[in-house]
């Protein structure tokens, strides 16, 4: 997701990755700030597209640093999230973040990079556990499905 802190430097594209084990889904811990406090979130794997990065190789690559699993075969694109930020009326940042079913090699993964743990959680576990103002696309395509779903979040 964007990066949270107070400070924004440029609008976020990114790309998130979908993995399952069952019933199950990945994801990722992370320290963020929101709404002034530092707190946990648990979020997909992914993050911000670089410079000359194609969005099947920036999802395979953060998959690496944040996992360690390595992305088999080609993405299935899911949905696109548009959302912005807003600070006392005013945007601050929009981001659109790109969501894609992904299949892994073997193996169990692992925390990397800047991610804090990983945990595989219920379709059930979710809407209590993923509470940032992000999380609500994500939640309303498990619950309805779509490929456009836009997010507002106003500090």
């Amino acid at each position: 997701m964007p990066n949270m802190s107070d400070v924004f430097r440029a609008d976020f594209l990114g790309t998130f990755g979908v993995v399952t084990r069952g019933e199950q889904f990945l994801l990722v811990g992370n320290q963020r700030t929101i709404g002034g406090a530092s707190v946990r979130t648990w979020d997909l794997p992914g993050g911000r597209v670089e410079a000359r990065e194609l969005l099947h190789e920036a999802l395979a690559r953060e998959l690496r640093e944040e996992t360690g699993l390595i992305v088999r075969g080609t993405p299935r694109f899911l949905f696109v999230q548009e959302g912005q930020r807003r600070r006392s009326g005013k945007r601050v940042q929009a981001w659109r973040s790109f969501f894609f079913g992904v299949d892994v090699e073997p193996g169990e993964p692992q925390p990397g990079h800047e991610v804090l743990a990983v945990r595989w959680m219920e379709r059930a576990e979710m809407a209590a556990e993923l509470t940032a103002p992000y999380h609500d696309s994500w939640l309303a395509w498990l619950q309805q499905g779509g490929t456009l779903l836009r997010s507002e979040w106003s500090d």
